[in-house]
């Protein structure tokens, strides 16, 4: 039973895909089936149901998988503690960040762990924050960069990196772009440019409008912050956004919403247990070091 089958069958549950997986991998599919099957033959148990719909785990898969997570997070462990004891800062470290997250100081902060610790390989996916939070606790992540409204998925170790505030936006002929403020409720009469459900930013308006009381529409639904400002600029609807996604172009008109409920919270989540390796440390200084700066 080699290290690596137990990887890659962990990955096939997670992603319930050989495909997938191997893409997550950065293997060939061939490679990925081959050893499972090898992993399988050994066990003398089918781990997966492997169908035109798609990969099951198996029943008596599940608790093999399970023994085989606890085991693969005992190993990462000694090798943590190695690493400690030799003072070195090496392995991997798989970041998770918002989508479109061009922040400087995040920037700021790769760059130094990727020159400081030329061993450690970094690998960096973006995604939407309760998706990234899910994978953080599921191990699928050391780290990720996140935003929630009251506090992150329980289980997390976090710290707030950026208390803010949620902002609309119009276009310069819009009939608010004269206005400097308004309210909730101005929000039911006009079409709203969201970020789709799971984002911080979607969570944060939602949390708002149902705070006040009031329905949280949506007419335009987008993944990133750049269309929904595009969209707002032509006059299709009002975008809501974050203080830190709201570096507005001459086109667009910042609009402050009269809510104490208008806040969102951008920041750092990884997992307490186990303890993050040398190489997660490492890369959760430098945020601190460069996000707090940066804020």
């Amino acid at each position: 039973m080699e290290v690596h089958q137990l990887r890659y069958a962990l990955a096939v549950a997670d992603e319930h895909s050989f495909t997938a997986a191997a893409n997550l991998l950065h293997v060939s599919q061939s490679g990925v089936s081959a050893q499972v099957a090898l992993l399988e033959r050994e066990l003398g148990l089918t781990l997966f149901d492997r169908s035109a719909r798609g990969v099951r785990v198996t029943q008596a898969g599940e608790p093999v998988l399970d023994q085989l997570r606890r085991a693969l997070t005992e190993l990462d462990r000694v090798r943590t503690v190695a690493d400690d004891l030799n003072g070195l800062v090496r392995g991997t470290v798989s970041i998770g960040a918002v989508a479109g997250l061009g922040w400087p100081a995040f920037l700021d902060a790769l760059q130094q762990v990727h020159r400081t610790h030329p061993g450690l390989e970094l690998s960096l996916r973006e995604g939407k924050s309760i998706e990234l939070q899910e994978d953080v606790a599921a191990g699928r992540l050391d780290l990720a960069v996140a935003s929630w409204v009251d506090r992150p998925r329980e289980g997390l170790g976090s710290w707030v990196a950026l208390e803010e505030r949620v902002i609309a936006a119009v276009g310069t002929e819009h009939p608010w772009a004269g206005r400097s403020r308004i309210t909730p409720a101005d929000l039911l009469d006009q079409p709203v440019v969201g970020l789709a459900p799971g984002t911080g930013m979607r969570s944060s308006y939602d949390a708002m409008m149902r705070a006040e009381g009031l329905p949280a529409p949506v007419s335009w639904e987008v993944t990133l912050p750049t269309t929904a400002r595009a969209l707002a600029a032509r006059g299709l609807g009002v975008a809501i956004l974050t203080s830190s996604r709201a570096d507005l172009p001459t086109d667009l008109v910042r609009l402050k919403i009269n809510s104490r409920h208008a806040t969102s919270r951008l920041g750092v989540v990884w997992r307490t247990r186990p303890a993050p390796s040398a190489g997660a440390r490492a890369t959760l200084e430098a945020f601190r070091e460069h996000l707090s700066a940066g804020s």
